[in-house]
Protein backbone atom coordinates (compact mmCIF):
# COMPACT_ATOMS: atom_id res chain seq x y z
CA UNK A 1 0.00 0.00 0.00
CA UNK A 2 0.89 3.71 -0.52
CA UNK A 3 1.01 4.79 3.11
CA UNK A 4 2.84 1.54 4.27
CA UNK A 5 5.65 2.55 1.17
CA UNK A 6 5.82 5.85 2.18
CA UNK A 7 6.33 5.64 6.23
CA UNK A 8 9.51 3.11 5.18
CA UNK A 9 10.76 5.67 3.00
CA UNK A 10 13.10 7.24 5.19
CA UNK A 11 13.51 10.50 2.87
CA UNK A 12 9.93 10.99 3.04
CA UNK A 13 10.17 10.90 7.16
CA UNK A 14 13.08 12.90 7.40
CA UNK A 15 11.13 15.81 5.52
CA UNK A 16 7.48 15.26 6.88
CA UNK A 17 6.82 18.17 8.28
CA UNK A 18 8.21 20.39 5.86
CA UNK A 19 5.71 18.23 3.57
CA UNK A 20 3.25 19.11 6.59
CA UNK A 21 3.99 23.24 6.14
CA UNK A 22 3.76 22.68 2.56
CA UNK A 23 0.46 21.29 2.02
CA UNK A 24 -1.14 23.48 5.28
CA UNK A 25 0.14 26.68 3.92
CA UNK A 26 -2.17 26.10 0.54
CA UNK A 27 -4.68 25.22 2.69
CA UNK A 28 -4.35 28.15 4.74
CA UNK A 29 -4.36 30.05 1.70
CA UNK A 30 -7.66 28.34 0.01
CA UNK A 31 -9.93 29.04 3.03
CA UNK A 32 -7.94 32.88 4.02
CA UNK A 33 -8.97 33.71 0.25
CA UNK A 34 -12.52 32.42 0.63
CA UNK A 35 -13.33 35.28 3.29
CA UNK A 36 -10.53 38.03 3.18
CA UNK A 37 -12.76 39.71 -0.07
CA UNK A 38 -15.41 40.31 2.18
CA UNK A 39 -13.91 43.44 3.86
CA UNK A 40 -12.76 44.58 0.23
CA UNK A 41 -16.16 44.32 -1.59
CA UNK A 42 -17.13 47.80 -0.78
CA UNK A 43 -13.77 49.29 -2.07
CA UNK A 44 -13.91 46.74 -4.89
CA UNK A 45 -16.87 47.83 -6.01
CA UNK A 46 -16.21 51.58 -6.37
CA UNK A 47 -13.00 50.98 -7.61
CA UNK A 48 -14.70 49.19 -10.22
CA UNK A 49 -17.49 50.91 -10.80
CA UNK A 50 -19.86 47.61 -9.84
CA UNK A 51 -23.37 47.74 -8.40
CA UNK A 52 -23.04 46.30 -4.59
CA UNK A 53 -25.06 43.27 -5.61
CA UNK A 54 -22.54 42.49 -8.20
CA UNK A 55 -19.55 42.56 -6.44
CA UNK A 56 -20.37 40.25 -3.82
CA UNK A 57 -20.24 37.74 -6.48
CA UNK A 58 -16.00 37.95 -6.15
CA UNK A 59 -17.06 36.27 -2.73
CA UNK A 60 -20.08 33.79 -4.37
CA UNK A 61 -17.96 32.20 -7.39
CA UNK A 62 -15.21 31.09 -5.71
CA UNK A 63 -17.42 29.14 -3.16
CA UNK A 64 -19.67 28.14 -5.53
CA UNK A 65 -16.07 26.69 -7.64
CA UNK A 66 -15.02 24.74 -4.92
CA UNK A 67 -17.90 23.06 -3.55
CA UNK A 68 -18.43 21.91 -7.21
CA UNK A 69 -15.02 20.11 -7.85
CA UNK A 70 -14.14 19.09 -4.86
CA UNK A 71 -15.48 15.62 -4.90
CA UNK A 72 -14.38 15.51 -8.58
CA UNK A 73 -10.77 16.43 -7.41
CA UNK A 74 -10.20 14.19 -4.61
CA UNK A 75 -11.68 11.34 -7.13
CA UNK A 76 -8.75 12.60 -9.41
CA UNK A 77 -6.50 12.21 -6.74
CA UNK A 78 -7.05 8.73 -5.77
CA UNK A 79 -7.25 7.71 -9.48
CA UNK A 80 -3.78 9.88 -10.68
CA UNK A 81 -2.23 10.60 -7.85
CA UNK A 82 -2.76 13.12 -4.80
CA UNK A 83 0.57 14.58 -5.11
CA UNK A 84 -0.14 15.21 -8.87
CA UNK A 85 -3.60 16.84 -8.49
CA UNK A 86 -1.84 18.93 -5.12
CA UNK A 87 0.65 20.76 -7.45
CA UNK A 88 -1.14 21.31 -10.30
CA UNK A 89 -3.30 23.16 -7.97
CA UNK A 90 -0.81 25.09 -6.02
CA UNK A 91 0.50 26.17 -9.80
CA UNK A 92 -3.45 27.14 -10.75
CA UNK A 93 -4.13 29.28 -7.07
CA UNK A 94 -0.94 31.39 -8.02
CA UNK A 95 -1.56 31.98 -11.14
CA UNK A 96 -5.22 33.38 -10.34
CA UNK A 97 -4.01 34.99 -7.28
CA UNK A 98 -2.30 37.19 -9.55
CA UNK A 99 -4.17 38.15 -12.34
CA UNK A 100 -6.91 38.86 -9.62
CA UNK A 101 -4.69 41.45 -8.25
CA UNK A 102 -4.86 43.60 -11.45
CA UNK A 103 -7.82 46.59 -11.54
CA UNK A 104 -8.49 46.64 -15.50
CA UNK A 105 -12.64 44.78 -15.65
CA UNK A 106 -14.52 43.04 -12.94
CA UNK A 107 -14.48 40.37 -15.81
CA UNK A 108 -11.15 39.60 -15.65
CA UNK A 109 -11.71 39.38 -11.71
CA UNK A 110 -14.22 36.54 -12.07
CA UNK A 111 -12.10 34.76 -14.39
CA UNK A 112 -8.62 34.90 -12.01
CA UNK A 113 -10.93 33.97 -8.94
CA UNK A 114 -12.72 31.06 -11.02
CA UNK A 115 -8.79 29.62 -11.33
CA UNK A 116 -8.33 30.46 -7.97
CA UNK A 117 -10.83 28.71 -6.95
CA UNK A 118 -9.98 25.52 -9.33
CA UNK A 119 -6.44 25.38 -7.62
CA UNK A 120 -7.96 25.81 -4.17
CA UNK A 121 -10.61 22.88 -4.54
CA UNK A 122 -7.45 20.59 -5.98
CA UNK A 123 -5.27 21.48 -3.13
CA UNK A 124 -8.10 21.22 -0.42
CA UNK A 125 -9.13 17.66 -1.86
CA UNK A 126 -5.74 16.14 -1.66
CA UNK A 127 -4.00 17.72 1.23
CA UNK A 128 -5.16 15.49 3.94
CA UNK A 129 -4.47 12.66 1.67
CA UNK A 130 -1.02 13.28 1.38
CA UNK A 131 -0.66 13.83 4.93
CA UNK A 132 -2.49 10.48 6.37
CA UNK A 133 -0.16 9.04 4.02
CA UNK A 134 3.19 10.00 5.16
CA UNK A 135 2.60 10.34 8.63
CA UNK A 136 2.62 7.26 11.17
CA UNK A 137 -0.31 6.82 12.80
CA UNK A 138 1.02 7.61 16.54
CA UNK A 139 1.35 11.08 14.68
CA UNK A 140 -0.77 11.46 12.57
CA UNK A 141 -3.55 13.01 14.80
CA UNK A 142 -1.14 15.83 15.49
CA UNK A 143 -0.40 16.39 11.88
CA UNK A 144 -4.03 16.39 11.27
CA UNK A 145 -4.06 18.86 14.09
CA UNK A 146 -2.15 20.56 12.31
CA UNK A 147 -3.67 20.74 9.38
CA UNK A 148 -7.24 21.77 11.10
CA UNK A 149 -5.44 24.73 12.28
CA UNK A 150 -4.43 25.98 9.25
CA UNK A 151 -8.46 25.80 7.64
CA UNK A 152 -9.80 27.40 10.79
CA UNK A 153 -7.26 30.52 10.57
CA UNK A 154 -8.01 30.39 6.80
CA UNK A 155 -11.35 31.05 7.64
CA UNK A 156 -11.46 32.81 10.49
CA UNK A 157 -8.28 35.54 9.46
CA UNK A 158 -9.72 36.71 6.24
CA UNK A 159 -11.25 39.96 7.33
CA UNK A 160 -8.68 40.70 9.88
CA UNK A 161 -5.90 40.69 7.41
CA UNK A 162 -7.89 42.02 4.57
CA UNK A 163 -8.37 45.01 7.11
CA UNK A 164 -5.02 45.54 7.58
CA UNK A 165 -3.99 45.56 4.21
CA UNK A 166 -6.35 47.90 3.43
CA UNK A 167 -5.36 50.14 5.67
CA UNK A 168 -2.21 50.67 4.04
CA UNK A 169 -2.41 49.42 0.73
CA UNK A 170 -4.90 49.01 -2.38
CA UNK A 171 -7.41 45.99 -2.69
CA UNK A 172 -5.42 44.17 -5.36
CA UNK A 173 -2.95 43.19 -2.59
CA UNK A 174 -5.19 40.77 -0.98
CA UNK A 175 -4.24 38.67 -3.70
CA UNK A 176 -1.34 39.55 -4.16
CA UNK A 177 -0.25 38.82 -0.59
CA UNK A 178 -0.67 34.48 -1.96
CA UNK A 179 2.07 35.09 -5.02
CA UNK A 180 5.32 35.29 -2.76
CA UNK A 181 3.78 32.58 -0.48
CA UNK A 182 2.61 30.33 -2.75
CA UNK A 183 5.49 30.71 -4.79
CA UNK A 184 7.73 29.73 -1.68
CA UNK A 185 5.18 27.07 -1.00
CA UNK A 186 5.99 25.40 -4.44
CA UNK A 187 9.58 25.45 -4.21
CA UNK A 188 9.45 23.86 -1.10
CA UNK A 189 7.17 21.28 -2.50
CA UNK A 190 9.31 20.82 -5.51
CA UNK A 191 12.21 19.76 -2.98
CA UNK A 192 10.10 17.24 -0.66
CA UNK A 193 6.91 16.29 -2.11
CA UNK A 194 7.12 12.51 -2.53
CA UNK A 195 6.35 10.84 -5.98
CA UNK A 196 2.92 9.19 -6.21
CA UNK A 197 3.50 5.48 -5.36
CA UNK A 198 -0.06 4.64 -6.65
CA UNK A 199 -2.33 5.36 -9.00
CA UNK A 200 -5.72 3.50 -9.10
CA UNK A 201 -6.26 4.84 -12.44
CA UNK A 202 -10.19 3.93 -12.42
CA UNK A 203 -11.88 5.69 -14.65
CA UNK A 204 -14.29 8.74 -13.52
CA UNK A 205 -17.55 8.89 -12.76
CA UNK A 206 -18.52 11.60 -15.01
CA UNK A 207 -22.34 11.22 -14.38
CA UNK A 208 -22.15 12.16 -10.68
CA UNK A 209 -19.39 14.83 -11.06
CA UNK A 210 -21.85 16.62 -13.88
CA UNK A 211 -24.67 16.19 -11.23
CA UNK A 212 -22.95 17.16 -8.09
CA UNK A 213 -21.96 20.30 -10.19
CA UNK A 214 -24.88 21.19 -11.43
CA UNK A 215 -26.84 20.42 -7.98
CA UNK A 216 -24.20 22.88 -6.53
CA UNK A 217 -24.14 25.38 -9.14
CA UNK A 218 -27.46 25.90 -9.31
CA UNK A 219 -28.52 25.79 -5.63
CA UNK A 220 -26.06 28.32 -4.27
CA UNK A 221 -26.95 30.58 -7.22
CA UNK A 222 -30.24 30.15 -6.44
CA UNK A 223 -29.75 31.17 -2.98
CA UNK A 224 -27.27 34.17 -3.83
CA UNK A 225 -30.21 35.45 -5.82
CA UNK A 226 -32.87 34.59 -3.55
CA UNK A 227 -30.99 37.20 -0.84
CA UNK A 228 -31.49 39.90 -3.53
CA UNK A 229 -34.84 39.62 -5.14
CA UNK A 230 -36.52 37.01 -2.46
CA UNK A 231 -37.47 33.76 -2.83
CA UNK A 232 -40.65 34.41 -5.25
CA UNK A 233 -38.61 35.33 -8.08
CA UNK A 234 -39.11 33.08 -11.00
CA UNK A 235 -35.20 32.50 -12.03
CA UNK A 236 -34.55 31.53 -8.05
CA UNK A 237 -37.44 29.06 -8.20
CA UNK A 238 -36.20 27.84 -11.39
CA UNK A 239 -33.28 27.09 -10.12
CA UNK A 240 -33.92 25.44 -6.89
CA UNK A 241 -36.13 23.35 -9.32
CA UNK A 242 -33.36 22.33 -11.52
CA UNK A 243 -31.08 21.70 -8.53
CA UNK A 244 -34.11 19.20 -6.95
CA UNK A 245 -34.46 17.45 -9.91
CA UNK A 246 -30.13 17.15 -9.95
CA UNK A 247 -29.97 15.93 -6.67
CA UNK A 248 -32.15 13.38 -7.97
CA UNK A 249 -30.24 12.57 -10.42
CA UNK A 250 -27.25 12.29 -8.36
CA UNK A 251 -28.82 10.07 -5.49
CA UNK A 252 -29.50 7.79 -8.34
CA UNK A 253 -26.29 8.00 -10.73
CA UNK A 254 -24.18 6.96 -7.41
CA UNK A 255 -26.30 4.13 -6.21
CA UNK A 256 -26.05 2.20 -9.49
CA UNK A 257 -22.01 2.98 -9.71
CA UNK A 258 -19.70 0.19 -9.48
CA UNK A 259 -16.93 3.31 -8.77
CA UNK A 260 -19.28 6.33 -7.41
CA UNK A 261 -17.88 9.76 -6.95
CA UNK A 262 -19.43 9.39 -3.97
CA UNK A 263 -19.78 5.93 -1.94
CA UNK A 264 -23.28 6.62 0.24
CA UNK A 265 -21.95 3.11 2.70
CA UNK A 266 -19.41 5.90 4.19
CA UNK A 267 -22.63 7.54 6.18
CA UNK A 268 -23.24 3.69 7.38
CA UNK A 269 -20.06 4.43 9.33
CA UNK A 270 -21.71 6.46 12.81
CA UNK A 271 -18.22 7.82 13.62
CA UNK A 272 -17.41 9.06 10.13
CA UNK A 273 -21.20 10.85 10.03
CA UNK A 274 -21.05 12.36 13.50
CA UNK A 275 -18.19 14.02 12.35
CA UNK A 276 -18.32 15.25 9.44
CA UNK A 277 -21.83 16.56 10.81
CA UNK A 278 -20.03 18.36 13.94
CA UNK A 279 -17.21 19.31 11.35
CA UNK A 280 -19.94 21.28 9.05
CA UNK A 281 -21.86 22.54 12.29
CA UNK A 282 -18.50 24.16 13.65
CA UNK A 283 -17.74 25.61 9.91
CA UNK A 284 -21.05 27.29 9.55
CA UNK A 285 -20.33 28.92 13.07
CA UNK A 286 -16.81 30.31 12.21
CA UNK A 287 -17.96 31.63 9.05
CA UNK A 288 -20.67 33.47 11.13
CA UNK A 289 -18.43 34.83 13.07
CA UNK A 290 -16.01 36.11 10.35
CA UNK A 291 -18.96 37.76 8.45
CA UNK A 292 -20.56 39.10 11.36
CA UNK A 293 -18.17 40.33 13.30
CA UNK A 294 -16.32 42.76 10.85
CA UNK A 295 -19.64 44.83 11.25
CA UNK A 296 -20.04 45.04 14.45
CA UNK A 297 -16.92 46.14 15.41
CA UNK A 298 -16.57 49.33 12.85
CA UNK A 299 -20.78 50.18 12.69
CA UNK A 300 -21.67 49.74 16.06
CA UNK A 301 -18.52 49.95 17.72
CA UNK A 302 -17.33 52.69 15.50
CA UNK A 303 -13.46 51.00 14.23
CA UNK A 304 -11.06 51.49 11.93
CA UNK A 305 -10.74 48.55 9.56
CA UNK A 306 -6.93 48.83 10.96
CA UNK A 307 -8.31 48.61 14.49
CA UNK A 308 -10.89 45.70 13.67
CA UNK A 309 -8.40 43.36 11.72
CA UNK A 310 -5.81 43.82 14.80
CA UNK A 311 -9.35 42.14 17.47
CA UNK A 312 -10.48 40.10 14.67
CA UNK A 313 -7.00 38.58 14.85
CA UNK A 314 -6.99 37.68 18.35
CA UNK A 315 -8.95 34.28 17.62
CA UNK A 316 -6.28 32.93 15.01
CA UNK A 317 -3.83 33.59 17.16
CA UNK A 318 -5.57 31.26 19.79
CA UNK A 319 -6.39 28.51 17.57
CA UNK A 320 -2.62 28.62 16.24
CA UNK A 321 -1.21 27.64 19.92
CA UNK A 322 -4.36 25.27 20.79
CA UNK A 323 -4.92 23.17 17.73
CA UNK A 324 -1.55 21.41 17.66
CA UNK A 325 -1.93 20.78 21.13
CA UNK A 326 -5.01 19.20 20.58
CA UNK A 327 -4.31 17.29 18.00
CA UNK A 328 -1.27 15.78 19.84
CA UNK A 329 -3.64 14.79 23.27
CA UNK A 330 -5.95 13.09 20.72
CA UNK A 331 -3.31 10.85 19.77
CA UNK A 332 -2.95 10.02 23.70
CA UNK A 333 -6.55 9.77 25.17
CA UNK A 334 -8.30 9.80 21.86
CA UNK A 335 -10.28 12.29 19.71
CA UNK A 336 -13.32 11.35 20.87
CA UNK A 337 -12.96 13.17 24.22
CA UNK A 338 -10.84 16.13 22.95
CA UNK A 339 -14.15 17.00 20.36
CA UNK A 340 -16.28 16.86 22.99
CA UNK A 341 -14.28 19.06 25.02
CA UNK A 342 -13.91 21.72 22.30
CA UNK A 343 -17.86 21.76 21.51
CA UNK A 344 -18.76 22.47 25.28
CA UNK A 345 -16.26 25.24 25.06
CA UNK A 346 -17.92 26.86 21.52
CA UNK A 347 -21.25 26.21 23.56
CA UNK A 348 -20.19 28.31 26.73
CA UNK A 349 -18.58 31.39 24.96
CA UNK A 350 -20.97 31.57 21.90
CA UNK A 351 -22.74 34.32 23.12
CA UNK A 352 -21.16 36.59 25.28
CA UNK A 353 -22.99 39.71 26.67
CA UNK A 354 -22.16 42.87 27.20
CA UNK A 355 -23.62 44.41 30.30
CA UNK A 356 -22.16 48.16 29.40
CA UNK A 357 -23.56 48.40 26.10
CA UNK A 358 -26.16 46.19 25.73
CA UNK A 359 -24.95 44.11 23.06
CA UNK A 360 -24.89 40.60 21.83
CA UNK A 361 -21.70 39.80 20.53
CA UNK A 362 -20.54 36.20 19.15
CA UNK A 363 -17.12 34.86 20.09
CA UNK A 364 -14.91 31.33 19.15
CA UNK A 365 -13.22 29.46 21.30
CA UNK A 366 -9.65 28.58 20.00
Amino acid sequence: MATESYLKNQTVQKYRWLILVATGLFTFMSTLDSSIVNVALPVISRDLKVQMNRAEWVVSIYLIVICALLLLFGKLGDSLGKVRVFKLGTYLFVIGSFMAGFKGSFALLLAARVIQALGASMTMATSNGIVSEVFPLAERGRALGMIGSFVALGSITGPGVGGIVLAHFSWGFIFWINVPVGIITILIGHFVLPKDLTQSHEAIDRSGATSMALLVVTFFTAIFLAQEYGYRYRPVIVLFAIAAVTAIWFGITETHQTKPLLSFALFKNSAFSVSLLCGFLIFINNFFYTAITPFYLENARALSPNDAGYILMISPIVQVVVAPIAGSLSDRIGPEKITLIGLCCILLTQVVHDNDNEHTVLAVCG
